[in-house]
């Protein structure tokens, strides 16, 4: 409460609308200064931004981001239809999102072009994502996905945080409050310390009391930055994340223990007095410490480089039956490129990392006790390059893509029992991995925009002969009433188990395609926003941990009151997931019901500086599961307000 009230001291007024800062340059001056222009300027000192990949994609603007009902990151994505989250039901548990029909092993979690997944499982917990120093998420295409980053992941979602000038001092706080002491606070803080000088913070801190026996839930996340603009040519950016992640980790419940004493599951399933659970002691930590120096660069009028080295620790904790401790350390740069002579825009990218990683596998159940312990050493080096040409007065972009990324891997394993070695492995590989692809987009007119692509990805090992397609296609029409999106995707993309967050399941994941529809319409004051998404499985009957249809629809009041001093969004929100075929950590395959679900929510801007939330989840209290068997929450409120404080 100390920060929250120096915040409420030392904050002055901040402007409303802030750009979005992509891909632009700023200018900072003394005597002027207009902040509705993308361009501020003030002693002629440029400041020049982060090179993000190319938004040939999906933007979810911060517009959309700050008036939703969101708890963490992975809710944002609920405005793509292609993003379906398999839900674990209680707050603060790493919920998995799948992409293009695929999970954690297969997508790239970027945040300002930098992969924040663990390396070895590729998994990641989007919770780990500061919501409040988002400013735009995209979705980079399937067929150019590949392309970003060291790995050759065929999906890459990036976030890209806040990067703007305020005139005068400025600060934001989101508190969110729900049931079981649910509690979210973050504290938001931009100002110029001198001409030559931006400083921010965000400061988070999330906590939730148990509901079923061990979900308590806390987190703690800092996030410092500092810009230093040297020159008009160069601009010295120094950041700092850090995450102290803690949860309370059951397994889900033990419907086996409740087969035992009744027929009728449902009866104990959802009691979260009398449920039992598989881990009563279980446990999921994770703390991370992430410094990152990047060089902008903009020496001349038609190259644009930056050049961002990074070190990251983690360390990933986990009890259950066993408990096993990673501690991986991470030495890497990205440099990426942009090169434009007349008609031509030419993007080479450079990634490195150099992975440190120690697993120890603890397990008590076997007599006499004994450990696992292996180390992974990885160096890894990718280069990639789009070549976009221009034509018809930029309606026409045709590009042509290509990847190459190499990978040494030195492994260290032994078997220690009763602190004795009885087993001592070392072994090398050397893989190569590469990908090639072509996309074009056509702006018929004003409203209608096509685009469509496709590349082919080799996967890591010495015989690169076997390729999988990529492929998607899509056509948007936007006019000041309607917006739309229709998408088609194939992703043949199949190798190895796709690992959940949880560790307690595995299965095939990829050969699939997809249909998506977006739609977002508003008539005088009735909005409506859809997102739907049908898939098929290319290489089976069924569809394995993924629904065939899942839908989610609003239908809500949208206007300005009270003289334009209040804008209200208000409705209803309907969900239907269809059923899934999942394989449970018994490797059972199990067929989860489908589900429909109705929530009512509201927010409120008042006067451009803050935001009102409110949302009635599950109001007719279904009782369901997405994730065999973690029971979604009952019939339940939270509210909140953001704030951005005035001098």
């Amino acid at each position: 409460m100390k920060l929250l009230f120096a915040v409420l001291l030392f904050s002055f007024n901040s402007f409303s609308q802030i750009k979005d800062s992509l891909l632009i340059q700023q200018l900072i001056s003394d005597t002027t200064l207009n902040i509705d222009s993308t361009v501020i300027q003030r002693d002629s000192t440029v400041i020049l931004n982060l090179s993000y990949p190319e938004n040939h994609g999906i933007l979810i603007s911060r517009k959309d981001i700050v008036k939703g009902n969101y708890r963490f990151a992975a809710d944002l994505l609920n405005h793509y239809p292609f993003a379906f989250q398999r839900d674990y039901g209680f707050v603060g548990y790493p919920n998995e999102v799948m992409m293009f029909g695929v999970g954690n092993s297969f997508v790239n979690w970027m945040s300002d072009g930098i992969s924040h997944s663990e390396r070895l499982s590729n998994s990641f917990n989007l919770n780990l994502i500061q919501t409040e120093d988002i400013d735009s998420i995209e979705i980079i295409p399937l067929t150019r996905g590949f392309l970003y980053g060291s790995y050759m992941n065929p999906v890459t979602v990036n976030f890209i945080t806040r990067d703007f000038i305020p005139p005068r001092p400025y600060s934001r706080i989101r508190y969110i409050q729900g049931p079981d002491r649910e509690t979210s606070v973050d504290v938001n803080f931009h100002a110029l310390l001198s001409k030559y000088f931006l400083f921010s913070f965000d400061i988070s801190n999330r906590i939730k009391d148990s509901t079923f026996r061990n979900t308590e839930f806390s987190l703690w996340q800092v996030k410092t930055k500092l810009k230093y603009f040297l020159s008009n040519q160069i601009n010295i950016l120094a950041t700092y994340n850090y995450n102290d992640y803690k949860l309370g980790f059951n397994g889900g419940i033990d419907v086996d223990s409740i087969t035992k004493i009744t027929s009728d599951v449902n009866s104990i399933l959802y009691d979260n007095f009398l449920a039992p659970v598989i881990y009563p002691n279980g446990e999921l930590k994770t703390l991370q410490h992430f410094p990152k120096l990047s060089l902008l660069t903009n020496f001349f009028s038609w190259l644009k480089s930056d050049l961002n080295i990074y070190y990251r620790y983690s360390r990933y904790d986990e009890r259950t039956d066993f408990q096993k401790n990673i501690k991986e350390d991470i030495y890497g740069f990205n440099f990426p490129n942009k090169i434009i002579v007349k008609n031509f825009e030419f993007n080479v990218l450079f990634d490195y990392e150099n992975i440190k990683q120690t697993n120890e596998l603890i397990d008590g159940r076997i007599v006499p006790p004994g450990d696992l312990i292996y180390k992974n050493e990885r160096k890894i080096f990718s280069v990639g390059a789009i070549l976009t040409a221009r034509l018809l007065h930029n309606k026409l972009n045709v590009s042509l893509f290509y990847k190459h990324s190499g990978l040494q891997e030195k492994y260290y394993s032994n078997v220690v029992i009763n602190n004795l070695v009885v087993a001592d492995l070392v072994y090398t590989s050397d893989f190569n991995n590469s990908g090639t692809g072509a996309d074009v987009s056509f702006k018929i007119n004003d409203n209608l925009k096509l685009y469509a692509g496709s590349s082919f990805l080799n996967k890591y090992s010495t015989d690169d002969s076997k390729e999988s397609l990529l492929f998607q296609a899509g056509l948007s029409y936007e006019n000041e009433f309607l917006s739309a999106n229709a998408l088609y995707f194939i992703n043949e993309y199949d190798y190895g188990p796709n690992y959940s967050p949880l560790f307690t399941q595995s299965i095939r994941s990829g050969d699939f395609d997809g249909l998506g529809l977006s739609i977002k319409a508003k008539y005088k004051f009735v909005l409506l926003e859809s997102q739907n998404a049908k898939y098929n499985s290319r290489s089976n009957n069924s569809l394995f941990g993924l629904p065939a249809w899942n839908s989610r629809t609003g239908l809500y009041f949208n206007d300005y009151l009270f003289n334009g001093n209040l804008e209200l969004k208000s409705g209803f929100l309907f969900t239907y997931i269809g059923k899934q075929n999942y394989l449970s950590p018994n490797n059972n395959w199990l067929e989860v019901p489908a589900v429909t679900r109705i929530d009512f929510t509201v927010s409120g801007e008042i006067r451009k500086a803050a935001i009102v939330y409110f949302v009635l989840e599950n109001i007719f209290d279904k009782k369901y599961y997405l994730t065999p068997y973690y029971p979604m929450p009952e019939r339940n409120f939270r509210f909140g307000i953001a704030w951005e404080f005035l001098d």
